[in-house]
């Protein structure tokens, strides 16, 4: 077999994108800055103000220069990688400001930028308004306006793809057409974030409130300025918010394509159907079985099904305690390792990829019955599935089950409860942001970091992250 001489990812070419993306970390850091001047919290903006006078800047300085020409795809992926991380970064000050140790600062921040929800603050009843839109924003940026700026990134490289729904646009496509219609996702993210802030004004009294809950629930983030999460809203309010968060499940592709084509082509090109279809079905086995095991009343049930989605959308809010019971934690577990489409803002292995995995075991079984000649393909929407779209799935099933492990095992080792260390583990590799009372300021640090590594590999689903920091992606071979 020969084997193509490896490319590395040269320093320069990476730095010229990063430095290009300027204006998308500006929109991470800038709106909070004046929320917290418009509210007088000037430590709060002061801690943003380098951040944005310094990218503001750069910004001026490298707004005429070119994209590099052969931009190499291993440097698109570290590229995009390290735009969550600086995006992560610059939203730490804050954070110190409002008095959290640098190491919890950093969690927190980690988690808003991945829209994750889980949490190491304490005392946020106390917090200023303008410290609970900031955590709403930087989830609403984590969500997918962060991604949509990968796009000028992998359009420049030859053979990267960005996935957008439940299709892959590469730079094979017309990249007029791929630009179009990637603006048009991030339209009705905007769209979809504007009817969330209504729906939640009129079902949450407090204007700031709502709007920084319904930033975190149309990222499917989970932050929100009570420390009980929905739990202290009434049940109206609860299921507003998690009906926003089902919303945002969806892929956001299936928005631009009703509109484009109708309902009918939107729902046979996407997997809207499949999204709803596990989410009610896995609701109502939820519900029989707590019901089942617990004799719950309806008002117990509602609760634990508003949280069976919450873990499915992969929102992380909770309207009560998060059951620890044997028999419907692990449902929980399987609706927080699925998440959401392919193209939604929600984690997860991903519902489109699911159901890739369901057909090949049914492709398989099948073979076993037809004769030998017969010819048979893995087929999705009844469109043939790529060879290289499977092993990309398969892929990512062996990092998330491997990472999963790991992760499991740094905490068994630590004497945390092996079913409530798992729950954690999946929440944040699957940035859900639920928990079962092992996270906190009171957590080991070896502990934080572990589930901070699992919030950023999820995010980025895995290769990009371990690209960057593995050695021959910036040395050359022998």
């Amino acid at each position: 077999m020969t084997v193509a001489t490896a490319l590395r990812a040269r320093p320069r070419p990476v730095l010229a994108i990063l430095a290009q993306q300027a204006p998308v970390l500006l929109a991470v850091v800038v709106p909070p800055a004046m929320a917290a001047a418009a509210t007088a919290e000037w430590a709060l903006a002061a801690s943003l103000l380098p951040q944005a006078a310094l990218l503001g800047a750069i910004a001026v300085l490298r707004r005429r220069a070119a994209f590099p020409k052969d931009l190499r795809q291993i440097e698109a992926l570290v590229a995009f990688a390290l735009l969550f991380l600086l995006a992560s970064a610059l939203v730490v000050p804050p954070f110190v400001v409002l008095g959290m140790p640098l190491a919890d600062a950093v969690f927190e921040a980690v988690s808003g930028i991945t829209s994750t929800g889980l949490s190491v603050a304490q005392g946020t009843g106390n917090w200023p308004v303008a410290a609970h839109l900031l955590r709403g924003w930087i989830q609403w940026c984590g969500g997918f306006a962060i991604a949509f700026a990968g796009l000028a990134i992998f359009t420049g490289s030859p053979g990267a793809t960005l996935a957008l729904g439940g299709s892959s646009f590469s730079t094979r496509d017309n990249l007029s057409s791929l630009h179009v219609q990637a603006r048009q996702v991030l339209l009705s993210y905007a769209a979809l974030t504007v009817l969330s802030v209504i729906a939640c004004l009129l079902v949450i009294p407090n204007g700031w409130e709502a709007t920084a809950i319904a930033l975190a629930a149309v990222s499917t983030g989970g932050f929100t300025p009570r420390a009980d999460s929905l739990a202290g809203y009434g049940p109206l309010a609860q299921g507003v918010v998690i009906g926003i968060c089902i919303l945002a499940a969806v892929s956001l592709m299936f928005y631009v394509q009703v509109m484009r084509d109708g309902l009918p082509a939107a729902l046979q090109k996407t997997h809207v159907r499949a999204t709803l279809g596990l989410m009610a079905a896995g609701t109502v086995v939820f519900v029989i079985v707590d019901f089942a095991v617990t004799g719950a009343g309806v008002a117990e049930l509602y609760r634990g099904a508003l949280n069976f989605l919450s873990g499915f959308t992969t929102a992380g809010f909770s309207v009560g305690e998060v059951t620890s019971h044997v028999a419907l934690l692990p449902l929980i577990l399987i609706a927080m390792f699925i998440g959401g489409d392919i193209g939604s803002t929600g984690g997860g292995l991903k519902v489109g990829r699911f159901m890739i995995l369901a057909l090949a075991v049914r492709l398989s079984f099948l073979r076993v019955t037809v004769p030998p000649s017969a010819v048979t393909y893995l087929r999705d929407g009844g469109i043939r599935v790529a060879a290289d779209r499977v092993i990309a799935v398969a892929t990512l099933l062996a990092l998330y089950m491997a990472t999963a492990l790991v992760a499991w095992i740094v905490f068994l080792v630590s004497d945390a409860p092996p079913l409530a260390a798992l729950f954690e583990v999946i929440s944040a590799l699957s940035t859900v942001g639920l928990s079962q009372g092992l996270t906190g300021p009171d957590m080991a640090l070896h502990l934080k970091l572990t589930l901070m590594a699992a919030m950023l590999l999820g995010r980025l689903e895995f290769i990009a992250l371990i690209v960057v920091l593995l050695p021959q992606t910036w040395m050359k071979r022998n």
